[in-house]
């Protein structure tokens, strides 16, 4: 093989190289990306379940007293209590969604 046709193999192969070296290069960009992402996501999600569990716990405290005051109290309690228990929820679900 000739010498002039030797550099020509080695510099496109050089050229190749480079250019895989470049898209390699592209690829651990876009894995770094993904990678701090989902370390984002991961916290939002657990915020969004420490939300949750906040509102179960709430939940769970006005059911336990709207219980003792329904043991406790006459029909208008009642009424008033069930009142502010459907206030509650949809004043909730409406300041989550």
């Amino acid at each position: 093989m000739s010498n002039s046709r030797y550099h020509q193999l080695e510099n496109r192969n050089d050229e190749r190289l480079n250019s895989l070296a470049n898209k390699l290069q592209t690829f651990r960009g876009i894995n770094q990306d993904i990678g701090d992402q989902a370390v984002a996501d991961n916290s939002v999600m657990n915020q969004i379940s420490d939300s949750f569990d906040s509102l179960l716990h709430g939940v769970k405290n006005t059911s336990q007293r709207l219980t003792r005051s329904l043991n406790a109290g006459g029909s208008v309690w009642r009424m008033v209590a069930l009142a502010l228990l459907i206030f509650f929820i949809l004043y909730t679900l409406f300041k989550v969604f």
